[in-house]
């Protein structure tokens, strides 16, 4: 009777231990599920944002261009610096309206070209001169990049940054070596602190598209000393 009291204590609790594993077993790949069905939720998510995106970006280019084209002739009748600004303007937009090659990118002499022009926009925008030296490399055209990287980081130079002391004017290097490695090195005084939030939203959009494209090969650095903002990106093309 004892033999049986034990053995049925021993059944008992290999009985339990059993139920007990397959319950985990049953709670972790519900748990896998909800994880699946949750990750699809967002990437179906992510997937209707893009296509509204993509579907709100849909204005005719040859209605875009040739207003702006009008624009620029009938500014030209007014006021020379205005009419440029539009021309500028408009071969910053043909740019990002361009498709880019089957793999995602565009030659690199194509976005610093375009870096010219909006430098070229700015000049015109400040009635105070605007101080920012550049540095490129000379020959930019044998290498390739996605596109609107380098020209937001330009851009946020001038939307965070104040480039009117002459003493501190800015600074904007571009250099590539033999290796195929590019280094883009921004350095400016800061303008104000409550632009911290916007800046740093565009700089994780620009982290999303090179994780996408160049995840390992590429550091991208932030450093603020004292007034000053430096910005490095550091790319293997």
């Amino acid at each position: 009777m004892r033999a049986l009291y034990f053995s049925s204590l021993a059944m008992f609790y290999w009985s339990s231990g059993r139920i007990a594993f397959f319950k985990r077993q049953t709670l972790e790949a519900e748990k896998r599920q909800l994880i699946i069905e949750k990750d699809n939720a967002e990437l179906e998510a992510q997937l209707a944002n893009s296509r509204n995106a993509y579907l709100q970006q849909q204005i005719n280019p040859h209605m875009l261009f040739n207003t702006l084209n009008f624009i620029y002739n009938s500014a030209q009748k007014y006021s020379d610096d205005a009419a440029n600004c539009i021309w500028l303007l408009s071969e910053i937009m043909r740019f990002s309206l361009e498709e880019a090659d089957p793999d995602g990118k565009i030659r690199l002499d194509r976005e610093v070209e375009q870096i010219r022009n909006l430098v070229a926009i700015n000049r015109y925008r400040f009635k105070e001169p605007i101080y920012l030296n550049i540095e490129l490399s000379s020959d930019l055209s044998h290498y390739k990049i996605i596109p609107l990287i380098l020209l937001t980081l330009t851009e946020n130079i001038f939307k965070h940054g104040n480039l009117t002391e002459i003493t501190s004017p800015a600074l904007l290097k571009l250099i590539t070596n033999e290796t195929g490695q590019l280094t883009f090195y921004s350095r400016n005084l800061k303008k104000s602190k409550n632009a911290r939030q916007r800046k740093a939203l565009g700089l994780q959009n620009i982290r999303l598209r090179m994780d996408s494209f160049y995840k390992g090969n590429y550091k991208l650095e932030i450093n603020e000393p004292d007034e000053f903002y430096e910005l490095t990106l550091i790319l293997k093309l």
